[in-house]
């Protein structure tokens, strides 16, 4: 196999910046490499909800995988309460879990959001994830009225 310098410098030049050749950060293709693609229901002890993109699975035995949702998914924060289906024995990145509502008459279910990989964590990385700033509540602006306008000017 041939190897031309130019492939060389952009392997060199990708290391010295921390990306990898493949363009992740060192520490993403880390992430990537220990991913899980499923768990074991039986193995999970309880679930964390950290907001709207972060679930902690706190399994049997101590260890913690952190799920980031591709997408933001609206009430889990708020709820910190979810439900899922699944005819396997494992929890997966392909699977759905859907918010639930608890509004004291009873339960409803609420937006139905994509899994992410399962990416062990440690304590020290729950401790930043849980500090990091969070999205904001939208707040209403009320709207603006129009203003009259006068003749135009016409000027010659």
């Amino acid at each position: 196999m041939i190897i031309k310098r130019h492939q060389i410098a952009i392997a060199a030049g990708c290391c010295l910046i921390g990306l990898s050749p493949s363009g992740l950060t060192l520490a993403e293709q880390h992430e990537e490499e220990s991913a899980e693609r499923c768990v074991s229901l039986t193995r999970i002890d309880r679930t964390e909800v950290i907001d709207d993109h972060n679930i902690l699975f706190h399994m049997r035995g101590g260890k913690i995988y952190r799920n980031q949702l591709p997408r933001r998914c609206p009430g889990l924060r708020r709820e910190r309460s979810f439900s899922y289906r699944t005819s396997l024995s494992q929890l997966c990145d392909l699977d759905m879990i859907t918010v639930l509502y608890d509004y004291g008459i009873g339960i409803t279910p609420g937006a139905s959001c994509g899994l992410g990989r399962f990416i062990p964590i440690t304590e020290e990385e729950i401790q930043i994830l849980k500090e990091a700033p969070r999205d904001i509540e939208p707040e209403e602006v009320p709207t603006a009225e129009p203003e009259e306008l006068g003749e135009p000017d016409t000027a010659e």
